[in-house]
């Protein structure tokens, strides 16, 4: 566990958290083009240096023979959440 919170996105969110700039288990919703409805939860998204990072945190078991589903999913979530804040996103699937 303290690999895991010390790897360099954590910290970050960690920062921004202290700077009141990270939300965590935040309910999206999404409407594409073709009009299709997406909402889900993401993990954990904050704010830095003028971008949203957007992280979605997966275990062994779930990444097996899904990566790609889990990515897209990951993808869609930083898209919401650029469309929510006016901020570019960066999408991130981590394995714990």
């Amino acid at each position: 566990m303290r690999r895991v919170l010390g790897h360099p996105l954590l910290v970050a969110a960690a920062r921004a958290a202290a700077e009141d700039r990270c939300f965590r288990e935040t309910p999206i919703t999404l409407r594409e083009d073709s009009g299709l409805l997406i909402e889900g939860n993401v993990d954990l998204a904050y704010e830095r240096d003028g971008e949203m990072v957007v992280i979605d945190f997966k275990t062994d078991r779930e990444l097996a023979g899904a990566v790609d589903v889990y990515r897209r999913q990951v993808q869609i979530y930083a898209q919401a959440i650029a469309a929510a804040t006016g901020l570019p996103s960066r999408a991130v699937l981590m394995q714990l």
